[in-house]
Parts: structure tokens; C-alpha cells; sequence
């Protein structure tokens, strides 16, 4: 059995994340929302317009103090696209406050907000999980599916993440094949399940991932390249891969929920509990 290990020796912060709150329009069983969902339960800034959220400012304004300049739009209980005034909030991110944003997205709400996603400066990051539908139902709760070949042809900073798991780890060499026809695909990134609360559930995703990884590394030894942050990279039908163990890396971000919580813990769940309602542990 794997144990999981947070590396807590992190470097400097080189970006931020807001984390919308909210009701996601899929439903992964390995969702770290699921963690504490009882303390997340309820909250839902969708719809509320972004200057009323609370410790915003002081929020953007720490990371003009720490030099960030990427920001990430992704959801802690909701998708990246899903917040009502996107467009209004990347321009007023971008062109106002001077950050780079790019977001981080399952892709169902892409078509509808095409000209947010076009007007993203920074990296644009589709999660795909497998290509076939009744797959997708068990993973992500929907069997219907984003157009993956029309959006994979659209915007050129790309980058892919793959959650290995119990249902989709027989089809990752399909998989890798499919975006490796993409030259908008920059790399892929192919996850390790991260859980705080629930390894009772899910560790069998945990140690297969780590079983896949181990027959992988000794077979594409000679197609390694370096580390990134901790993370095995290699060339894998000419795309960068590199397996990712979220809580085992060393990069460092700090990290913004809709509903006033400003954590400078890179620990998703963990800055969230020992912060919640307060801008980095202060009232």
C-alpha cells in the first residue's frame, strides 16, 4: 500500500488559483471538493458578481507582493467556466490589475464561452479522462462528452491532464495516441489521485497508479528527460508526459475560494480548513 507523503519543502510561489465554489456540472468520484463537502456544502459564488467578493482585493494584492502574475481559474466544487461574468472577470484580471489568466476546465461548458477562452493570456487546461462515453459515466458522472477534436484544434497553449484511475488506466496508450495528434497539446499531465480524507476510498487508485508507473519507467527508461518540480518526465509519441503526484511536487501557488478564504498553503484541503472565512489565517 502507498503512502502518501506531503512534501512540505516547496519553492517560491509561481502562481494562484481561485477556486469557484459552487455546484460543478460533472461529478468525479475523486473530486477533492468531496473531502470536506460538509464544510463546503452551500456555498455557491456562481452569481455573485466578482467585486463583491469577499478579500478579493487583498488577495490580488498579496500576490502582487509575492511577484505572481498567473492566475488559474478552477473550482474547488465547480468547473473553471462556470462562473457567470467570466469574460467581464478575465478583463478585469488582465487589462486592470496586469495578471496573465488561464483556467483549468472538464471542457462541457468550452463552446459557451469560447470568447472567455480566447481571451485567456495564459494556459488553458482540459482534463480527459478516456474517450469512451460509458467510462466517462463512471468517472465523471455524464456519459455525453465535449468535442475534444474541435476544441484540441483551437487554442494553442494547451495543456492535458489525465486522472489515472481504476477505469481509464487500460486506456492510456489510446489515449496518449488520440492527443498526440494535437499540436495544440503542449504536454500532458497525467495525475495521481489526491485525497485528505477519504484514502479509504480511494487508495486503490493510489497504488495503481503508482503499479502502472513503475512497469512504465523501467520500460521508457531511455525516454526520460528530466524532473519538473518533482515530476518524471518523458517523451511519449513525441509529447512531453510527466506524472504528476500533487501533494509529492515542490511547485508552490497561493490559492483564493469564492467565499472569502485566502489560503498561502499550496495543500488545497489543508490551507482551506485552517483558513476558512479568513484572508491567510487573519480575520
Amino acid at each position: 500500500m502507498v503512502e502518501i507523503v506531503k512534501n512540505r519543502n516547496r519553492g517560491k510561489y509561481t502562481f494562484a488559483n481561485i477556486n469557484l465554489l459552487g455546484r460543478c456540472n460533472a461529478n468525479c468520484y475523486f473530486c477533492l471538493g468531496k473531502d470536506i463537502c460538509d464544510r463546503l456544502s452551500g456555498k455557491n459564488q456562481l452569481n455573485v458578481p466578482f467585486n463583491e467578493w469577499k478579500n478579493f482585493d487583498l488577495f490580488l494584492k498579496r500576490c502582487n507582493d509575492e511577484g505572481i502574475r498567473k492566475l488559474y481559474l478552477t473550482g474547488q466544487t465547480a468547473d473553471g467556466l462556470q462562473y457567470y461574468r467570466l469574460e467581464g472577470l478575465i478583463r478585469y484580471l488582465q487589462d486592470d490589475r496586469g495578471f496573465s489568466v488561464g483556467v483549468r476546465t472538464n471542457g462541457y461548458l468550452a463552446m459557451q464561452k469560447l470568447k472567455a477562452l480566447e481571451m485567456m493570456r495564459d494556459e488553458i487546461g482540459f482534463s480527459i479522462h478516456t474517450m469512451d462515453p460509458k467510462v466517462n459515466k463512471l468517472i465523471m458522472g455524464r456519459e455525453d462528452m465535449p468535442d475534444w477534436d474541435r476544441l484540441l484544434r483551437m487554442f494553442k497553449n494547451t495543456r492535458v491532464s489525465i486522472v489515472l484511475n481504476r477505469y481509464n488506466v487500460g486506456e492510456f496508450w489510446s489515449l496518449m495516441d488520440f492527443l498526440s495528434r494535437y499540436e495544440n497539446v503542449r504536454y500532458i499531465q497525467v495525475r495521481r489521485i489526491c485525497t485528505e480524507t477519504r484514502t479509504d476510498l480511494l487508495q486503490k487508485d493510489i497504488d495503481l497508479y503508482e503499479t502502472f508507473f513503475e512497469g512504465f519507467s523501467r520500460a521508457f527508461e531511455e525516454y526520460r528527460i528530466d524532473d519538473f518540480y518533482g515530476a518524471e518526465r518523458y517523451i511519449v509519441y513525441g509529447k512531453e508526459v510527466n506524472f504528476w503526484r500533487t501533494v509529492e511536487t515542490s511547485v508552490n501557488s497561493l490559492n483564493y475560494f469564492t467565499d472569502g478564504t485566502c489560503s498561502d498553503n499550496y495543500f488545497i484541503v489543508e490551507g482551506y480548513c485552517n483558513n476558512e472565512g479568513t484572508a491567510f489565517g487573519r480575520k
